[in-house]
C-alpha cells in the first residue's frame, strides 16, 4: 500500500498535502493539564503498596475500629473526588471499568437491604464484595495521570514488594525472632501468610524480570532469585503455582516488549526452568505438591498432610455446594451476609470448626453461597474478562510498566483466591480489585482510541489517496 502511495506522490508533495496530526505518547490515553497532574500518583496506591508490603499482619494494624487499610482507601477516595471537582471536566472523557463493577456492587447493595441477622456480621461479609469499588477509584486516576505519574506509581509499588521481600527472608531464617516481636490484632508483626505472600513474592519475582536491562541484569536477577527462593522455602501449593504463573507472563510480556526472542531471553528461560526442576524436588513447597502423588518419595507425615488438606477442601466445597443448591431460593439469589453458610452446611467441619473460618477456601464458591447464580455470573464474567484483557495483554504488548504489573498481581492473586480465603480478606481484594480497574479501564479506553482512531499508513492523509 506504501509503495503504490510513493509511486503515485512524491513523498514531500504527499506530506505537504497531509494535515498536522498531534499523538499522545504510547503510555497515555488521557493525560493531565500540566506538570502536577503528570506526576500525580494514582489514585489507591499508597493504601495497596501498604497492603502489599505488610501482608496479613499489616493489614490489622488500626486504631480504635479503624484499620490502615481502608483508612488509606478512604483518604484516596476523598482525594479524588476533591480533585475531580476542582478540575472540573476534563478534555476527554474518562472511561469506568465497565457495567460488571456496578453490577456486582448492585447486588450486593441489594443482599444488604434484606440482610435480618447481626448487621455488623453481614457487613463484614459484605466488605470482600463491596471492596471492588476499588476499581472505579484507579480506573478514573489512571487515564488522568500522565507518563511520570505512572511511573512514579510503579516504583512505591516496587518499593513496597521489595520490603515485603526484606521482612519474608527475616521470617523464613528467623522464626524464633518473629515469636518474640509484639501482636497486631490476631496475628503477629512479620507472620507469614504463606498462600498470599508467596503469590507476592511471584509478584514481585515477574517485576524484576520484566525489569532486568544491561548494565543491570544482575541486580534484578539478584532480587528475582531471592524471591523464588524464599517462596520455595514456603509450606504452600497454591503460592508455588502463582510464583510460575507470574514468571511465565513476566517472560511473555518480555518477549511480547523486544519484538523479538532474544538469545539472552533463552538462556535465561533455560536457566529458570532448569533451577525450578532441580529446587522443586527438595523445597518444601515442591515436597507439598509432590505428596499429592500416591507415590510419592516424601515422607508419609508429609504425604498424608498434604492428601488430608485436599481430601478436607474438596468434601468442604462437595458440602457447601450442595447446600446452597438444596434450596430454589439460595440457588437464585444465595444466603446473603451474615448466615454462616460454611457452619450450616458443615463444611467447616473438615477444614476445622471453631478456628473462625467462613469462607470454603474458593472464591467462586464463596460468591455463589451469597450471592446465588446471579452473582456467580458477574463474579464469573468479570474474572473471565480479567483474563482475556490480560491474554491480549501479552500478546501485543503492554502499553506501560504499569499495565505489566497490574497483569501480574491479577493473575498471581487469582490463583491463589481460588484455593484460600484471599479476596475475601482487604489485604487481597484491595489491591487485585484496584489493579483489575486499571485493566478495565485500559482495555476500555484503548478500544474507544480504536474506533477514534483508525489505523492507517502515516503518508496518507485520506483512504482515497491510498488506492490512488
Amino acid at each position: 500500500m506504501t509503495a503504490r502511495v510513493d509511486m503515485a506522490y512524491p513523498r514531500t508533495e504527499v506530506a505537504a498535502r497531509m494535515p498536522p496530526v498531534h499523538h499522545r505518547p504510547s503510555g497515555s490515553s488521557v493525560a493531565g493539564p500540566g506538570p502536577a497532574a503528570d506526576r500525580r500518583l494514582v489514585a489507591g496506591v499508597v493504601a495497596v503498596t501498604v497492603l502489599l508490603a505488610g501482608s496479613r499482619w499489616g493489614s490489622h494494624i488500626h486504631v480504635g475500629p479503624l484499620y490502615i487499610g481502608d483508612f488509606l482507601l478512604c483518604a484516596a477516595f476523598l482525594a479524588a473526588t476533591w480533585t475531580a471537582l476542582l478540575s472540573g471536566k476534563g478534555p476527554e472523557r474518562v472511561h469506568g471499568p465497565g457495567i460488571l463493577i456496578g453490577l456486582l456492587l448492585l447486588v450486593t447493595g441489594f443482599r444488604l437491604l434484606t440482610v435480618q441477622d447481626d448487621l455488623r456480621v453481614a457487613l463484614r461479609d459484605a466488605a470482600p464484595f463491596a471492596y471492588v469499588a476499588i476499581a472505579y477509584l484507579s480506573a478514573g486516576a489512571y487515564q488522568r495521570a500522565g507518563d511520570r505519574g505512572r511511573e512514579r506509581t510503579v516504583r512505591l509499588l516496587h518499593l513496597g514488594l521489595l520490603l515485603h521481600l526484606a521482612w519474608m527472608v527475616v521470617a523464613t531464617l528467623a522464626p524464633a525472632f518473629v515469636a518474640t516481636l509484639p501482636s497486631v490484632g490476631s496475628t503477629r508483626v512479620f507472620e507469614i501468610r504463606t498462600d498470599f505472600d508467596v503469590a507476592v513474592l511471584g509478584v514481585l519475582a515477574g517485576l524484576s524480570i520484566l525489569r532486568m536491562r544491561r548494565g543491570r541484569i544482575w541486580l534484578h536477577a539478584s532480587v528475582t532469585a531471592a524471591a523464588l527462593v524464599t517462596g520455595l522455602a514456603q509450606v504452600n501449593r497454591a503460592g508455588l503455582f502463582s510464583c510460575c504463573a507470574c514468571v511465565l507472563v513476566a517472560v511473555m510480556l518480555r518477549v511480547a516488549g523486544d519484538g523479538r526472542l532474544r538469545l539472552r531471553a533463552v538462556l535465561l528461560g533455560a536457566i529458570a526452568v532448569l533451577a525450578t526442576v532441580a529446587v522443586l524436588p527438595i523445597s518444601p513447597a515442591g515436597q507439598r505438591l509432590l505428596a499429592l502423588n500416591e507415590t510419592a518419595t516424601a515422607s508419609s507425615e508429609l504425604v498424608e498432610n498434604a492428601q488430608g488438606t485436599t481430601r478436607a477442601r474438596l468434601i468442604a466445597w462437595e458440602r457447601v455446594l450442595t447446600y446452597t443448591l438444596d434450596d430454589p431460593v439460595r440457588s437464585a439469589v444465595g444466603v446473603g451476609f451474615g448466615p454462616d453458610f460454611l457452619q450450616r452446611s458443615n463444611g467447616d467441619l473438615p477444614i476445622g470448626r471453631g478456628m473462625g473460618v467462613r469462607s470454603p477456601h474458593n472464591y467462586l464458591l464463596t460468591a455463589f453461597a451469597r450471592l446465588g447464580f446471579v452473582g456467580l455470573a458477574i463474579v464469573v464474567a468479570l474474572l473471565a474478562s480479567l483474563v482475556t484483557i490480560a491474554v491480549r495483554t501479552v500478546r501485543r504488548g503492554p502499553p506501560d510498566e504499569l499495565t505489566s504489573l497490574c497483569v501480574l498481581l491479577v493473575i498471581s492473586l487469582l490463583i491463589v483466591a481460588l484455593l484460600g480465603v484471599i479476596l475475601e480478606s482487604p489485604f487481597g481484594a484491595a489491591p487485585f480489585f484496584w489493579a483489575a480497574g486499571i485493566l478495565l479501564a485500559g482495555e476500555r479506553s484503548r478500544r474507544a482510541r480504536a474506533r477514534r482512531e483508525p489505523e492507517h499508513d502515516p503518508l496518507v492523509s485520506s483512504p482515497q489517496e491510498a488506492i490512488a
